[in-house]
C-alpha cells in the first residue's frame, strides 16, 4: 500500500509538472467580483425626462482598483415612463463604440428598463467618453501577461458585471426579468456575462459575439502567438467558448455567413456546448454585417424571455436526400411563425471555397407545405456542400416589423 501511495504521489507530480505553472496556480479570477452588489456611484450628472416620459440618469461609477488607482466608467440608465417594475436590459456596444444612449432610449419606449455603459477596453475615441478612465486604457485585448487581469478584455467583463448589478438595484428593474444584449466586441462581452451570470439573468441576445476563437476568428493568429502559458489562460478565462456549458438560459446570436471576426464554425461549436434553448440568424454573404430583411430581432426575443410575449419562429434540423438526377432535396420544419412571408435555403461549395469569408451562398426558395418547407438545390451541386434554412416571420405585436431566424449550418457530403 506505501508503494502504491508513492506511486500515485509521483504520477500526480508528474502531470503538474506538464501543466505551465500560471495556470496550475490561478484560480478564476472573475469569480471575486460575483458579489451582486451594485458599484459605488462617484458622480451623479443628473437625470432628464423626455417628450415621451422617458428619464434618462447619467452616472459616473468606480470599478476595480489597480494599484491605488480606481478604473471609472461612465453609463446611462434609461426608465420607461410610468410607474411600476419593468423587465430591465444590459445593452454592450462594439469595438470603439461609447454608451449608446439612444439604444437606451428605445429600449425604455418599448417598457425596457436599460442601462448603457462606456466598456473599458472595447471604447474608441477618447473624447467620446473621457469620464471613462483607467489603466486598462494601454493594457492589450490579446495577452494575460503576468496573468488575465492585465488584459483590457478583463475590465471590459467586470465593468460589464457591475454595470448588471447596478442596473438590477433600480427600484423599478423587475429583477427576475434581466437580459443582456451585445454586438461585436459588445456580444462576446454579452456571452462572457451569460456564463458567469447565469442565475441571474432570464435571456441574452448576442450579435457576432461569440466563443472559440481557435475554431476561426480574426484574433485567432494572435492567441496562437501567445507564449503557451498566456495562450492557455487566455483561452481558460476569456474565451466565452470556455463557460458556454454554463448557459442554461435562452440564447440567440445573430451574425453573418462570412464574418471574419467570428466563424460560423466558432458561433455553432458556442451553442453547441449550451444548456438552454438557442437560436439563431444567419445574414448570407455579409461580412460583419446584418443586411437580411428581418434581422433586428433582439426585441422580439426579449418581448418572448422577458415579457412572456409570443414564441420567435424556430428552425428544426434539416433533412436532405440526393435525388437521382443528382439534385439535392432540402427539407426542414419551422414552429412557431406566426405569418411567414419568405423562406429560402443558402447553399455554397466548401470544397471551392475553403475561406469562409470568401464563400458565395447561393439561394434556393422554398415551398411550405404546412410546418415542412422544401428546397430543391440543383444537380450541378453535386459535390458536398453547407448550407442553412431562412424563415422571416412577421411579428403581430410588432407590425410591418419581421424577424428571421435560420437553422444552424449543415455540411451535406
Amino acid at each position: 500500500m506505501r508503494n502504491y501511495f508513492r506511486l500515485a504521489v509521483s504520477f500526480v507530480f508528474a502531470l503538474n509538472s506538464c501543466i505551465p505553472a500560471q495556470a496550475q496556480v490561478q484560480t478564476d479570477p472573475f469569480q471575486s467580483y460575483l458579489t451582486g452588489r451594485p458599484p459605488v456611484i462617484t458622480e451623479d450628472l443628473g437625470t432628464a425626462t423626455d417628450s415621451d416620459g422617458v428619464r434618462i440618469q447619467k452616472l459616473v461609477f468606480r470599478s476595480r482598483m489597480v494599484n491605488g488607482q480606481p478604473s471609472l466608467v461612465f453609463a446611462a440608465i434609461a426608465h420607461p415612463a410610468g410607474a411600476g417594475k419593468f423587465p430591465a436590459i444590459l445593452r454592450l456596444h462594439g469595438g470603439g463604440g461609447a454608451a449608446d444612449i439612444p439604444a437606451a432610449i428605445s429600449s425604455a419606449r418599448a417598457g425596457y428598463v436599460c442601462l448603457v455603459l462606456d466598456i473599458p477596453g472595447v471604447t474608441g475615441d477618447k473624447t467620446k467618453n473621457p469620464r471613462t478612465t483607467g489603466s486598462w486604457e494601454t493594457a492589450p485585448k490579446i495577452g494575460a501577461n503576468p496573468d488575465i487581469t492585465h488584459s483590457a478584455l478583463f475590465d471590459a467583463v467586470i465593468s460589464s458585471i457591475e454595470a448588471f448589478y447596478l442596473l438590477r438595484a433600480q427600484p423599478d428593474a423587475d429583477t427576475a426579468r434581466m437580459g443582456v444584449a451585445g454586438a461585436s466586441w459588445g456580444g462576446y462581452t454579452a456571452t462572457m456575462l451569460a456564463g458567469l451570470l447565469n442565475k441571474d439573468l432570464a435571456a441574452t441576445w448576442s450579435v457576432f459575439g461569440s466563443g472559440n476563437f481557435l475554431e476561426g476568428a480574426f484574433e485567432k493568429t494572435h492567441i496562437e502567438q501567445l507564449p503557451e502559458a498566456e495562450r492557455i489562460a487566455w483561452l481558460t478565462y476569456l474565451d466565452p467558448g470556455k463557460r458556454a456549458g454554463n448557459i442554461t438560459k435562452p440564447f440567440f446570436i445573430a451574425t453573418a455567413s462570412n464574418d471574419r471576426h467570428w466563424s460560423w464554425m466558432a458561433v455553432q461549436a458556442t451553442l453547441a456546448s449550451m444548456k438552454g434553448p438557442v437560436n439563431q440568424m444567419y445574414s448570407p454573404n455579409t461580412n460583419h454585417q446584418i443586411q437580411y430583411p428581418g434581422g433586428s430581432e433582439m426585441i422580439p426575443f426579449f418581448n418572448q424571455y422577458l415579457k412572456g410575449g409570443l414564441p420567435m419562429p424556430v428552425v428544426k434540423v434539416i433533412k436532405s436526400r440526393r435525388e437521382k438526377d443528382g439534385r439535392l432535396l432540402v427539407q426542414y420544419q419551422v414552429d412557431n411563425a406566426a405569418r411567414p412571408v419568405a423562406a429560402k435555403v443558402y447553399y455554397t461549395f466548401p470544397g471551392e471555397q475553403p475561406v469562409w469569408t470568401e464563400r458565395k451562398w447561393l439561394a434556393a426558395a422554398a415551398v411550405a407545405t404546412g410546418k415542412k418547407y422544401t428546397a430543391i438545390i440543383p444537380a450541378s451541386a453535386q459535390k458536398s456542400v453547407d448550407l442553412f434554412a431562412i424563415i422571416t416571420d412577421i411579428d403581430p405585436e410588432l407590425g410591418q416589423d419581421s424577424t428571421s431566424v435560420s437553422s444552424l449550418i449543415k455540411h451535406v457530403k
